[in-house]
């Protein structure tokens, strides 16, 4: 049987009550809130101040859908660097080559945990991000526990739409989301660890057999439980959203890696720099397989995909200069009616989809111009150039998840 690699991001898990890119920024502000508040303006916290230096200095470029492209993860993954510099003086280790050559603007002044009231220092940074994420990853949780009942009719639609994709072809999922919504479809898909012990089994991972969930960038049911000193963050699977997790990100030490950027010794991966996130068990597993899965894939449905992780995009495009397959590339996504077809487009998205699936955006169809006529007309935008197959769907998961024929179609 074919086999179906199946890339899902956030678009995949929105319509199921998770959390878009935008919704986990406004979280974030209000988790801030309770922690390093601006002391002289106590509705900002120091993560707004961050965001507000960097929207400050990218709004000079005059490419404004650049200016614009400014999200959590460039957020986090600052504060990381700020840290940095700032802990390289604080604590004279003189080590950040950055510090050799530049001075940081002057820091506000925060009121740390409802007490202390100073000038924000490095580890505020690092500590802020640390505690977003294990706020992240609580309020994932409470989401996902309840999804089998309050989202039942869409889970149904999702599970029709994936067991008629099983019809013709084994099913891969390299899943970049945190939550149980593909895992509540099709439960008996292999994650790489045993559920029952909750021990990573990396023979799973090389299995020839498909039919597998790698939550690339962690999960919901990711564990830290301790163990002897060497496993001390060892992560394990725990199927029961419902106990106590132990992933206390804040309370851990972190990973440094060789660039001299510590990261949070998290359950799941956030931010920027994921290729070196990815160095630890089970991530590097999962991505060590990837190049495999594409090169094994007959074709490729990128659901709800934003092309935003470089670490992962850069994989793809070899599979235009395969002679040996043609593989049939759909993307599943969502677009507003105004949006123009592929043809007309130069956004940022369209940049990264053209970056990671190379296709010459003049040879998409042109009967139909923008994303609310293919919405109506129930169509995809198709390449007309079979050596080169690209179809794109604009009307979201769930429309999707009625018409699995026209899938089928498109990656046969």
């Amino acid at each position: 049987m074919k086999k179906l690699l199946i890339i899902v991001g956030a678009g995949g898990s929105i319509q199921f009550g998770m959390p878009s890119v935008a919704d986990v920024d406004t979280l974030f502000e209000g988790w801030a809130k309770e922690y390093f508040p601006l002391t002289a303006e106590p509705n900002k916290t120091l993560y707004t101040w961050t965001k507000e230096q960097l929207k400050a200095y990218c709004s000079q470029n005059p490419r404004t859908s650049e200016a614009s492209y400014l999200n959590f993860e460039n957020v986090l993954y600052t504060m990381q660097l700020l840290s940095e510099l700032e802990r390289d003086k604080e604590i004279r280790i003189y080590k950040n080559r950055l510090n050799a050559f530049c001075t940081l603007h002057d820091l506000p002044t925060v009121t740390r945990f409802k007490r202390e009231v100073a000038k924000a220092q490095g580890n505020d940074f690092s500590s802020m991000q640390q505690l977003l994420l294990d706020h992240l990853l609580n309020e994932m949780r409470t989401r996902c526990q309840t999804i089998a009942v309050s989202k039942k009719d869409e889970l149904a639609q999702l599970q029709d739409f994936l067991h008629t994709l099983q019809e013709d072809f084994q099913l891969g999922f390299i899943n970049l989301n945190y939550d149980n919504v593909i895992l509540s479809s099709l439960p008996n898909l292999k994650t790489g660890f045993d559920h029952t012990t909750g021990e990573f089994q990396r023979s799973q991972l090389y299995d020839p057999s498909w039919n597998f969930c790698y939550h690339l960038h962690g999960s919901v049911h990711f564990d830290m439980r301790g163990g002897d000193q060497v496993d001390m963050h060892g992560i394990r699977w725990n199927p029961d959203l419902h106990s106590r997790f132990r992933q206390n990100s804040h309370g851990r030490s972190g990973n440094l890696t060789g660039e001299g950027i510590m990261h949070p010794n998290s359950n799941i991966i956030a931010g920027l720099d994921k290729a070196n996130q990815v160095l630890k068990e089970p991530f590097a597993q999962y991505f060590a397989q990837v190049d495999r899965l594409i090169y094994e894939a007959d074709a490729i449905l990128f659901m709800g995909y934003g092309f935003a992780d470089f670490h992962l995009n850069k994989l793809f495009p070899f599979i235009r200069l395969d002679h040996q397959k043609t593989r049939k590339v759909v993307i599943l996504d969502y677009a507003n009616d105004g949006e123009d077809g592929l043809v007309h487009r130069q956004d940022d998205w369209t940049i990264r989809l053209f970056a990671t699936i190379p296709s010459n955006a003049r040879e998409m169809g042109h009967s139909l111009s923008t994303a609310k006529e293919y919405k109506d007309s129930l169509e995809f935008e198709r390449s007309n150039n079979p050596a080169y197959p690209l179809s794109v769907w604009y009307n979201g998961l769930l429309e999707g998840c009625k018409h699995p024929d026209k899938f089928l179609k498109e990656l046969q």
